[in-house]
């Protein structure tokens, strides 16, 4: 089956030569061809039942009105964690959560329906967004549906949380995805999958009615096989929501993502950093080499900039802020499943541990140990330590007067940050090592990353597409 890009797809419905019927018939056959057999790569959890339905009905909306948005017709793949309220479940991929249909849209699926998108199906992940165990859980795994496989190769970790939602993407079940992150779950499965995905400054997404780790880092993001994708689909998820304070502090702009890689790259400086006592590997190297040159050919200024990371215990200041934020999204859903605390989804886990916590429940426990109100002095300081250290690429940027950092490393200064970052293939994953160049912003400045990592994608191109 051809991969399409959202782009073309968008081109495809707007002059009718594709129906959304038939794109949900494309996309649902994929789904059946390579998530159940085949390689079984387990990425999806469910698919909506009323996907025919919603497509035909866009369908002769948009024969009689015109689309409502680019995303009209278009189906797309979200992750289960994130409230849906139709006939399809929101698990966390737990059998604690199996009974849960939610009773009200997450905002930002609300803003996918307005826009016209198909919610053609929800993702796996690892359960609980791999906040469950300490003890040896893989990434990609949970007790509801069992193990996500990276299409590349079974023996390569899938990585994160978001394992489903970039698998779907990667494997051709859908052409965009929508997943989230607290530290990593966006730019690891990305990284891992040879896809891109992008995880927005924290505060643009709205994240009410979705499964919580941290009310502090967690973020939606898209994930797709192209910067310019991800973009569109980015600025369908964007704006204030009051049942989100957070986004209620936006700065007063308006964003346009889907034209944001037409904006210029000259003179803007790049920080190619690299971090003290953490030495690259030779295929890193010339990964970077390339990419200083993709830019100086733009005519960007490009420098190295050293950097000297710290420790930063973010499993320490999550397990207190899992509880209070679970229980909080639990109470929301009262009533639409027997789980009304952590405490309980504990205990109904160690009536049966074998299905229910093959690997443990470490982590669940040790948050259930907190107050669930964020106020033990010992976590405000964790907390206050984190936010400090990871303030520091956000100062490293302003001081140095830097457009952006690149590097082939993940670490956890953005997601703790809140500063944009964007993962881009940076390698043909032809063998079990796959590379991400990983692109961060500074707040709010989103646009220009994205015209960043454009840019150094169309001029490498590196991603090739996985043999199912």
């Amino acid at each position: 089956m051809k991969e399409y890009s959202l782009l073309e797809l968008i081109d495809e419905l707007n002059q009718f030569t594709k129906t959304s019927h038939d794109l949900t018939k494309l996309y649902l056959d994929c789904i059946e061809e390579h998530n159940h057999a085949g390689k079984a790569l387990n990425a999806i959890a469910c698919v909506n039942p009323e996907a025919f339905d919603i497509a035909d009905a866009l369908d002769r909306e948009r024969r009689v009105m015109g689309p409502r948005s680019l995303l009209h017709g278009v189906p797309i793949i979200v992750k289960d964690n994130i409230n849906t309220c139709d006939k399809m479940k929101t698990t966390a991929s737990s059998l604690a959560l199996s009974d849960l249909f939610a009773p009200y849209d997450a905002t930002i699926i609300k803003k996918l329906r307005d826009a016209g998108a198909i919610i053609l199906g929800k993702a796996n992940l690892s359960e609980f967004a791999y906040f469950m165990s300490y003890d040896n859980m893989p990434s990609g795994f949970g007790s509801y549906k069992g193990q996500v496989i990276n299409p590349y190769d079974k023996s390569i970790d899938p990585l994160g949380s978001s394992t489903g939602s970039a698998v779907a993407v990667a494997a051709n079940m859908a052409p965009i995805s929508v997943g989230t992150e607290t530290n990593g779950s966006l730019m690891a499965p990305a990284l891992a999958n040879s896809i891109t995905a992008i995880k927005p400054t924290f505060g643009l997404v709205s994240r009410y009615g979705i499964i919580p780790i941290s009310p502090f880092q967690d973020t939606a993001g898209p994930m797709g096989r192209s910067v310019r994708d991800c973009a569109v689909l980015l600025q369908y998820l964007i704006g204030e929501d009051i049942n989100d304070p957070v986004t209620l502090n936006l700065p007063k702009k308006t964003y346009d993502f889907i034209h944001a890689y037409e904006i210029p790259l000259e003179h803007k400086k790049i920080g190619f950093i690299s971090f003290e006592k953490h030495p690259v590997s030779e295929e890193e190297i010339i990964i970077l080499e390339e990419a200083k040159e993709v830019f100086r050919k733009l005519k960007c200024k490009v420098v190295n900039v050293s950097f000297k990371p710290e420790e930063m215990a973010n499993d320490k200041s999550l397990k207190y802020e899992f509880k209070y934020a679970l229980n909080k999204y639990l109470d929301s859903v009262k009533g639409s499943t027997k789980m009304t605390s952590l405490k309980d989804i504990i205990e109904f886990n160690l009536q049966d541990k074998e299905r229910r916590m093959k690997y443990g429940q470490s982590i669940l426990e040790a948050s259930e140990t907190t107050s669930g109100t964020l106020t033990e002095p010992e976590y405000v300081e964790i907390r206050k330590v984190l936010v400090k250290e990871a303030a520091r690429f956000q100062s490293l940027m302003e001081d140095k007067g830097l457009d952006c950092l690149i590097t082939t490393r993940r670490s956890s200064y953005a997601p703790i940050g809140g500063n944009p970052s964007i993962a881009v293939p940076a390698k043909a994953l032809i063998d079990f090592t796959p590379r991400s160049l990983i692109f961060v912003g500074k707040r709010f400045d989103d646009e220009l990353l994205i015209s960043f990592a454009n840019a150094y994608e169309t001029a490498t191109l590196k991603r090739i597409r996985p043999i199912l």
